[in-house]
């Protein structure tokens, strides 16, 4: 089962807003920009963002607003593990990230960003992400990807 959350226009305009400075922050301080892929990474930023927003309202957890730079950690905290929110807009995409790994993370989270509406089909830990056979490579080469049939769907509150 899957959740969706509706944002309204003013939590969508902070998210973009938070984004934008999030991707200055970063890029500032030479951290990489490992975007999959080729969307303006303004958007891809702005995206992620409003996806991690969305988990957050949607479970009543702290949503980390805070613009400084960061790199290779964890969205937020459900339940004591460490969630990695991945977003994309493609309705029937994958969980993808990067090959170097994080170890800060727990459990990874995909979610679907269609406008002001975010789709959370599923999670899947990052014992079971961070397999040989879940390496293939999008055309941007070597990556973690899955299907969102492999993702363990939510259970209903």
């Amino acid at each position: 089962m899957s959740f969706e959350v509706v944002l309204d226009a003013h939590e969508l305009m902070a998210c973009r807003i938070l984004g934008n400075l999030k991707s200055a922050a970063s890029r500032g301080a030479g951290h990489f920009d490992a975007q999959m892929g080729k969307q303006n990474p303004l958007d891809i930023d702005e995206m992620g963002v409003i996806a991690e927003y969305a988990f957050c309202k949607h479970h009543n957890i702290f949503f980390n607003p805070t613009v400084n730079a960061r790199s290779g950690t964890y969205d937020c905290v459900l339940m004591g593990k460490r969630i990695d929110i991945k977003s994309t807009h493609y309705p029937d995409g994958k969980l993808v990230a990067t090959i170097k790994g994080n170890s800060d993370v727990d459990v990874f989270v995909l979610a679907i960003v269609t406008g002001n509406v975010v789709r959370f089909p599923g999670y899947i830990t990052a014992k079971s992400f961070y397999r040989e056979d879940n390496i293939t490579n999008l055309g941007h080469g070597k990556t973690y990807a899955v299907d969102q049939g492999m993702l363990t769907p939510w259970r209903s509150k």
